[in-house]
């Protein structure tokens, strides 16, 4: 009976453990007017099970949001800031799509150094609340980070909104 108990509380800690843990997202590059100067190794959001069937990530509303990706910089920098957009129709419409802390160095290590891979980390909560009929629109977030001489690490996640609010 213990061994069974055992057992039980190892698999209910590896559950927990996956469903806290965040979900690898696929990325596409950002337009060409966007001077990308790194490697973006991976990006993963938290929560996004949609993910894991290769589905956009469905933000809900006033939910706490952590995206964190690996990236190399082919650049050198000593301060960043990020800008994260939302991005409609093949980039004919974007829009700034949360207040961002600007100060990226808050996130990520600087001085930035071409070559040394670094990670970003980010949290915020979905304040954007959308009509109903725009809530299942899909969406691309553009994430930006921007040095002094203006070099970039960009890419872009496809998600959609939900008017749904979350207690995470």
């Amino acid at each position: 009976m213990k061994c069974l108990q055992t057992v039980a509380s190892v698999v209910l800690l590896a559950l927990c453990l996956h469903m806290a843990s965040a979900e690898i997202v696929n990325t596409q590059k950002c337009p060409d007017e966007v001077a990308d100067k790194c490697t973006i190794h991976h990006v993963s959001i938290r929560p996004c099970p949609e993910a894991a069937e290769g589905s956009p990530c469905t933000f809900n509303r006033s939910s706490n949001i952590t995206i964190t990706f690996d990236y190399t910089p082919e650049f050198y920098a000593n301060n960043l800031t990020s800008d994260a957009l939302l991005v409609y129709r093949n980039f004919k419409h974007s829009l700034p799509f949360f207040e961002t802390d600007k100060k990226a160095c808050q996130s990520t290590s600087c001085p930035l150094i071409a070559g040394l891979r670094e990670v970003y980390v980010y949290e915020f909560i979905n304040n954007i609340t959308l009509h109903e009929r725009m809530s299942q629109l899909e969406f691309k977030m553009m994430w930006k980070l921007t040095s002094e001489n203006k070099d970039q690490c960009c890419f872009m996640v496809p998600i959609v909104f939900s008017s749904n609010p979350t207690n995470t």
